[in-house]
């Protein structure tokens, strides 16, 4: 995680902090576009020779008259008669577009330092824009896009690859990650994106196995409804199905489940960094893993998991700068065309030591799995939770089942996802709930990830078993290491507990082990 500049604006007990770096990475492959096109009107990048350029503002009419308020910031060195690539950079959720290309901070000043053009904007519905937001709906904000590429193609700035085809590219965390898989889809003349902690589909990230993610679900709709921002009727009720603890109703699922981009990944056609957090709470890991597998093959691709992401990273996030180098790499060799540019190894990621490894591919080889079993009866109360909004935490003593996980007899990693059978019986008013599962590290007293998983439980006094898919983490393990399997009744991750009642639980764990993979010197 980048620790002085180059942040994605991210949630973190409630407030809006710029705390997490945008990382990056790199991977082989090349484009199916070609290097250069022969078309009328193909302008190389060139510096210029007459006054410097300087920054401006102005609002582009979108599809539906829409006035979408716009920024653009020259690469440094540019000056009139001059063009360069350029890079569109989108804002989280409920927030404008950067404006302060010198923030050391921000995520302009390394760009345009890089030499690349940069456009931020305010989303429909946020900010100076108008409109209603429509959580990156094709419909709308992919269409906000297109107008924006087309007044980009425009600017006397932009490098071109053909009359109305600027070279452009994208970068940007969470709403401004997901946007990215949104344009890309919808308009072939983007050329390359770094999707940094996105989503893949917004009904298993919101309410995974239709449970409420309450704790995330009440802190985007403060932040939605902040200020003047304005949001589609289903986004309202959402929020008032998590303040009610109610049901979302079917129009509104169904609504959540249209807008991607797991729908739309095979329409896309340029390379893709993938970023995501090891930490994220809100968009876990499989929500990367699912983008990453649905684009390997097809086009170059690279998925690099940090410490970070929406969610506070508690362990060691490895060295500062790495993420933002490996994001410009990515760059020079997608949208600067440099075939030179080593961009690393197609998945990368950061354990909790802080080092970052490279493999050719997700998943990696399997080195076996920690396996664990355990029994115990777990009491339902309503008053006992674990963990905040954004994490979990460990459990009180004596109001968790929990089973001792063996440790390896050689060093490795917990990589990738860790399977848990639960069988269980017990009774329950109501009789349907939720357990959830995580793993702790009881040296550091730390979920592992801060991820915790819902376990649906029928407690109508009969047996039954459910078996479930955890959260992905990237954790280190060693002979010495002591971790836990809990199983808790509550999560302030999600929605409260409201059963009162017993279960008697039995439960199996197989968490997947692999080798570390190449350790990645610091940048």
């Amino acid at each position: 995680m980048m620790m002085n500049r180059w942040r994605l604006p991210v949630l973190i007990s409630g407030a809006i902090v710029a705390l997490l770096a945008l990382c990056s990475c790199g991977g082989g492959g090349t484009s199916d576009r070609p290097a250069a096109r022969a078309a009328a009107g193909v302008a190389p990048a060139v510096a210029g020779t007459g006054p410097a350029v300087e920054a401006r503002s102005t609002t582009v009419t979108s599809f539906d008259g829409t006035r979408i308020v716009t920024h653009f910031f020259p690469a440094v060195g540019l000056r009139a008669g001059g063009r360069a690539p350029t890079v569109l950079d989108g804002p989280g959720w409920g927030q404008p577009g950067e404006t302060d290309a010198k923030a050391a901070t921000g995520s302009i000043a390394p760009l345009v330092a890089a030499g690349y053009n940069v456009v931020t904007w305010d989303p429909r519905g946020f900010g100076g824009s108008g409109g209603t937001a429509h959580t990156d709906y094709t419909p709308f904000e992919g269409r906000d896009l297109t107008a924006l590429v087309t007044w980009l193609a425009r600017q006397p700035e932009a490098q071109l690859d053909a009359t109305g085809d600027p070279r452009v590219g994208m970068v940007g965390g969470s709403y401004g990650g997901g946007i990215q898989f949104i344009a890309a889809a919808s308009d072939r003349r983007v050329d390359a994106i770094v999707p940094a902690i996105a989503w893949h589909s917004l009904t298993e990230s919101l309410y995974p196995d239709t449970v409420n993610k309450a704790g995330w679900d009440g802190l985007l709709c403060q932040i939605g409804q902040s200020g003047k921002n304005r949001l589609d009727s289903h986004v309202l009720d959402s929020c008032q199905a998590s303040r009610t603890n109610t049901p979302l109703s079917p129009d509104t699922l169904a609504w959540f489940a249209d807008h991607g981009p797991d729908l739309l990944l095979a329409k896309i056609h340029v390379p893709t960094l993938i970023l995501q957090g090891t930490v994220d709470t809100l968009f876990p890991l499989a929500q990367g893993i699912k983008n990453y597998q649905a684009l390997h093959g097809k086009v170059p691709v690279k998925m690099a998991w940090f410490c970070g992401g929406h969610g506070e990273c508690l362990t060691n996030p490895g060295p500062a700068d790495h993420t933002e180098q490996l994001t410009l790499s990515w760059l020079d060799r997608y949208l600067k065309q440099r075939t030179g540019t080593a961009t690393g190894p197609g998945f990368e990621y950061v354990d909790d030591t802080g080092t970052w490894y490279g493999l050719a591919s997700y998943p990696p080889a399997s080195a076996g799995s920690l396996t664990a079993t355990g029994q115990g009866t777990l009491t339902l109360d309503p008053s006992v939770t674990t963990g905040s909004a954004t994490a979990a935490g460990p459990a009180a003593a004596g109001t968790a089942v929990e089973s001792a996980i063996p440790p390896p007899a050689a060093a490795g990693e917990i990589l990738g996802a860790p399977k848990l059978t639960v069988t269980y019986q017990g009774t329950a008013d109501p009789a349907d709930t939720v357990a959830y599962a995580q793993l702790v590290d009881t040296d550091r007293h730390l979920v592992v990830g801060n991820q915790a998983t819902p376990v649906k439980l029928r407690l109508d006094g009969q047996q039954h078993s459910v078996t479930v898919t955890m959260a992905a983490v990237a954790w280190h393990v060693a002979p010495d290491s002591h971790l836990i399997l809990q199983v808790v009744a509550g999560s302030a991750l999600f929605a409260p507990q409201v059963s009162h009642g017993t279960v008697q639980l039995s439960v199996s764990l197989a968490a997947p082990l692999a080798k570390a993979g190449t350790p990645i010197p610091a940048s």
